[in-house]
């Protein structure tokens, strides 16, 4: 049986709660590896970048009509983040839900957040993701992102990846 489609959209202010829901069930897995105010302070983080009244673009990926998973696109030249270059393109709080992993959900909203990028001729798309988040490792190294630098937080080692995009070629 062919697997369902993957429906991606721009998120509307009636998806935060669940979207913020979502991003809480994706997370939750590591709460056992940090510390009890960490992961409050981390679990506060996650859920600002779903509120954030910033020109990011919280996407939203539904399988059957359902969210199953997220991620925040910021384009170039964005104020709210500050571990890659301003003119780079940033990847956000990209969350699947438990139940709807190995489907590539994930993956699909890489793939939008990079096609986002180029259409915003971004240099670079930048991102960042814990050490511990093996899965989030192996799926931007899949497609092509390098570790730019990292940094510390919470009790927790954060690296910072970069995939340069290159010039956008012209149409014929």
């Amino acid at each position: 049986m062919p697997a369902e489609p993957i429906e991606i959209r721009e998120a509307v202010p009636a998806d935060r709660a669940g979207v913020r829901a979502l991003v809480r069930d994706a997370y939750r897995e590591f709460e056992p590896r940090i510390a009890p105010a960490h992961w409050r302070r981390m679990s506060t983080n996650l859920a600002a970048v779903v509120d954030a009244a910033t020109p990011a673009r919280l996407l939203v990926a539904e399988v059957a009509g359902r969210p199953a998973g997220t991620a925040t696109y910021l384009a170039p030249d964005h104020p709210a983040y500050t571990h890659v270059p301003q003119e780079w393109a940033v990847i956000r709080a990209l969350a699947v839900a438990p139940a709807a992993r190995g489907r590539g959900i994930a993956r699909a909203l890489t793939a939008e957040c990079l096609r986002r990028a180029r259409d915003d001729a971004a240099p670079a798309v930048g991102l960042h993701t814990a050490e511990m988040m093996t899965a989030a490792r192996a799926l931007y190294e899949g497609v092509g992102f390098a570790v730019h630098g990292e940094f510390p937080h919470l009790g927790v080692r954060f690296l910072v990846y970069r995939l340069p995009l290159g010039p956008v070629p012209a149409a014929p």
